[in-house]
């Protein structure tokens, strides 16, 4: 999960240097309730920057350009942690409309819809394990990043609001008979919020909370709050790890296949995250007026020999002042 740190600690100095980002109008007439989008290129109109397999190492240079290339930088990124199977801009079939990389390994695909872009991702595991994986190996990772422009204050915040629509296209087990460890193998389909320390006076500057939110884990229909280190492969930034549990956010389950639709407001998840990571001894000297939130990254990590696919749209985090 080391995804996307790196850029985020290169960064921290120009924290307090917001850019002005798109917004929404909410009606009111009052701009303190207008919700304001942390997010750059809902439509990924821009493309998205490939990261290739290696978490922390630089970036390969090459683009996914779905909808033809634009002379605007990417905002999104594309990380294969992990994998034998990388996408390139060659790999682009189009058909019927959508927009398709395909290889051995992975699918993602882009399609406009009224005004929105459905995305789907899937990964095939089959073809990226030579068997089943052991404690310690990594794990083929697919996932799509951002790290904000702004980065607001949690405690600026009246509501962050979490705005998205999926549904789980397959997830169908791959592993040899009598291999199958819930400690070592699933697949899942999640969302990660990064809550970052970015005061540079606090003696534990640039450290973060992973905030979780968990759409879909092959082992169990729900699931329970999970809070822990960040560990379990080479890579793994140490860092402390809160995901909610899925009735937190959710009624139902994607494991029925199901379309469905979500709006929830984070921020005192959010808040009680914070809370128990100083209770563990995480954040030294840190108080939540020195949190924001500075990126995220969504996809799937399958550290089990499972293909797996989610499509989704009207993805969105907004805040209210």
């Amino acid at each position: 999960m080391k995804s996307f740190v790196s850029i985020l600690v290169g960064c921290m100095m120009l924290a307090s240097c917001c850019k002005k980002i798109n917004s929404t109008t909410s009606g009111t007439g009052d701009p303190a309730a207008t919700p304001v989008s942390l997010l750059g290129d809902h439509s990924f109109e821009a493309g998205l920057y490939l990261k290739g397999d290696v978490s922390g190492a630089p970036s390969v240079g090459e683009v996914l350009y779905p909808f033809g290339k634009k002379s605007n930088k990417p905002t999104w990124q594309l990380a294969e942690w992990a994998s034998k199977y990388l996408l390139h801009q060659s790999d682009l079939v189009e058909k019927d409309g959508v927009k398709l990389y395909e290889n051995a390994g992975k699918l993602v695909s882009f399609e406009r819809e009224d005004n929105t872009t459905r995305i789907r991702m899937d990964v095939k595991a089959s073809a990226e394990y030579d068997h089943p994986r052991k404690s310690g190996e990594g794990w083929p990772h697919l996932l799509i990043e951002q790290e904000f422009a702004e980065k607001p204050f949690l405690k600026n915040m009246d509501q962050l609001l979490l705005n998205f629509e999926g549904r789980l296209v397959e997830c169908v087990s791959k592993m040899p008979a009598g291999s199958f460890d819930t400690g070592l193998h699933t697949a899942q389909f999640q969302l990660f919020i990064t809550l970052q320390n970015l005061n540079p006076q606090s003696p534990s500057y640039g450290e973060l909370v992973w905030f979780g939110v968990p759409f879909y884990d092959y082992r169990s229909r729900q699931q329970e709050v999970y809070a822990a280190k960040d560990i379990g492969k080479d890579d793994a930034t140490g860092m402390f790890i809160y995901s909610i549990a899925t009735t937190d956010f959710i009624q139902g389950s994607f494991h029925d296949g199901n379309w469905i639709k979500i709006g929830k407001d984070l921020k005192p998840l959010m808040v009680k995250a914070f809370d128990i990571a100083k209770e563990r001894g995480y954040l030294k000297g840190a108080y939540i007026d020195d949190i924001r939130i500075s990126g995220m990254n969504l996809g799937w990590e399958v550290p089990g020999t499972f293909d797996a696919g989610f499509e989704f749209k009207g993805f969105d985090l907004k805040y209210i002042r």
